[in-house]
């Protein structure tokens, strides 16, 4: 399931990697329209992280999300905070979504309310 999971979500980030903005909200999409997988992928201990095929398309999601991320960075020496930022941001905002937490889930839109936190956090670095 991780594997699948892994291999969807490289493939939704893949799509939105024309624009930095929307990968963001690609992220958060996906873990919206796909939450069991989101939920096992983001819990290690649920599968074997040793596996060649949750390893791949692992390494494919990420390389999405470093690039952006990068692009976002300041300076190169800060690609690295930037993308734990970037990530933290949208897998934080994702998971408060998916809980119920915030008030906008029960009728909200998703996808607005990201792309208008990202461009609010992230806006001035670019």
């Amino acid at each position: 399931m991780a594997a699948e999971g892994f291999e969807m979500f490289a493939e939704t980030l893949e799509r939105a990697a024309e624009d930095v903005w929307e990968v963001g909200v690609a992220y958060v999409r996906f873990a919206i329209d796909h939450r069991p997988y989101f939920e096992v992928m983001f819990r290690p201990e649920l599968y074997r992280v040793d596996d060649p095929s949750v390893q791949s398309a692992h390494q494919r999601a990420a390389q999405v999300l470093v690039t952006s991320a990068s692009s976002l960075s300041p300076r190169p020496a800060d690609d690295r905070l930037t993308t734990i930022a970037a990530w933290s941001l949208a897998h934080g905002f994702a998971s408060l979504w998916l809980s119920g937490a915030l008030p906008e889930s029960a009728d909200g839109d998703p996808e607005a309310l990201a792309r208008s936190m990202i461009r609010l956090m992230f806006g001035a670095l670019r």
